[in-house]
């Protein structure tokens, strides 16, 4: 009895598995499971090996069951893992990096935060920023980091997209491109900017090629909002709200998947169609485990398992351990090295990739 217990609850976790696996080539918008199940694919995937070592001590004609569901899972490991961790300098250095309006509201505690952002910008210099959550001030020069943060870069060339103005259009919330490289065309990939969302394509001339660079940033479920209301609930021990919490959180993270997944059809189109190598930076607010990093990945080489090392932990927010922010690029473009930055300015950790052109 308990052995048939064990190997039930073994299948339940290798169809867990399995569910985590099928996920990114499932469009939520016609079928939402899977992409709760890809989410967890790391504990999920964790599980299993854990049966795996259970059954081969104990019973090794049953380890077959795990071992080849395992087996299955390696090529979604590989994407939400780094085995490389080797960095050598290119000839063209990449940021993408979400700066939460370069911590305009004091959201991390710090009162510095001009300072800070500029010392490290000049630590950390790249030919390439995309910025995420970005805010533009034309009020009084230096009082925003914005302002010395355009200081401290060397770079003239800038593409800028707002989806909100505020104060007579003097402060301006969306994203930017910033290069040292000459623009020669800039574009936008119409979404519904409504909670921010937005993608942009900018052409650069880099010595005699051009190259697209696609920054974007796609829907949100705002956990952070919901932050403060589950530590309390959870401090209380408030199990009735507990409830209305996660359901509250199912409820953002299927709304989530569909947003995102149509978005990234949507940028997936402009990204096959470009005449030039792309280079996509961005706030996926998805995992490697998704739809929408599988569509917007495609063809296209990730950075980070190119050269990276570990899980490249993005966000620092409520839940510490997902890879949301990415570099891709064309297979035209080699990776040389990738940075997965500690620095705490934001909720969100900045992407270096060093890249060359072939």
């Amino acid at each position: 009895m308990v052995r048939l217990l064990l190997l039930l609850v073994n299948l339940i976790f290798i169809f867990g598995l399995g569910a985590s696996i099928a996920a990114p080539y499932i469009a939520p918008y016609y079928l939402m499971l899977p992409s709760f199940f890809g989410l967890a694919f790391v504990p999920i995937l964790s599980i299993n090996i854990l049966i795996l070592v259970f059954w081969l001590l104990l019973r090794p004609k049953y380890a077959w069951f795990s071992g080849i569901a395992i087996l299955a899972a390696t090529p979604n490991l590989l994407n939400h893992f780094g085995f490389s961790g080797s960095a050598s300098e290119g000839n063209l250095t990449v940021m993408s990096y979400n700066v939460r309006l370069f911590d305009l509201y004091k959201w991390s505690g710090h009162n510095e935060a001009t300072q800070n952002f500029s010392s490290f910008f000049n630590r950390h210099e790249a030919d390439i920023y995309c910025f995420q959550e970005y805010f533009n001030s034309e009020c009084t020069p230096n009082v925003y980091a914005q302002d010395a943060i355009t200081q401290s870069l060397s770079h003239i060339e800038r593409h800028e997209y707002f989806t909100a103005e505020l104060h007579d259009k003097k402060h301006r919330f969306g994203i930017a491109t910033y290069s040292k490289y000459p623009i020669i065309k800039k574009g936008l990939v119409p979404l519904d900017t409504a909670d921010h969302n937005v993608a942009i394509y900018t052409d650069l001339l880099i010595d005699r090629d051009t190259v697209r660079v696609f920054n974007m940033h796609l829907a949100s479920v705002h956990l952070s909002e919901m932050e403060k209301d589950i530590d309390e609930h959870i401090m209380r021990n408030n199990q009735l709200q507990q409830l209305q919490d996660l359901k509250r959180l199912i409820k953002r993270l299927a709304g989530g998947y569909k947003k995102r997944a149509l978005q990234a059809d949507h940028i997936a189109d402009y990204i096959s169609e470009s005449p030039h190598p792309v280079i996509v930076c961005g706030d996926f607010n998805d995992t490697p485990g998704s739809y929408a990093y599988h569509t917007l990945r495609s063809d296209l080489t990730d950075a980070f398992t190119d050269c990276g090392f570990g899980f490249g932990t993005s966000y620092v927010g409520y839940f510490p351990s997902l890879r949301i922010d990415y570099i891709l690029h064309s297979p035209s473009i080699t990776t040389h090295g990738f940075e997965t930055i500690d620095e705490r300015m934001s909720d969100h950790r900045p992407l270096l990739a060093h890249l060359s052109l072939n």
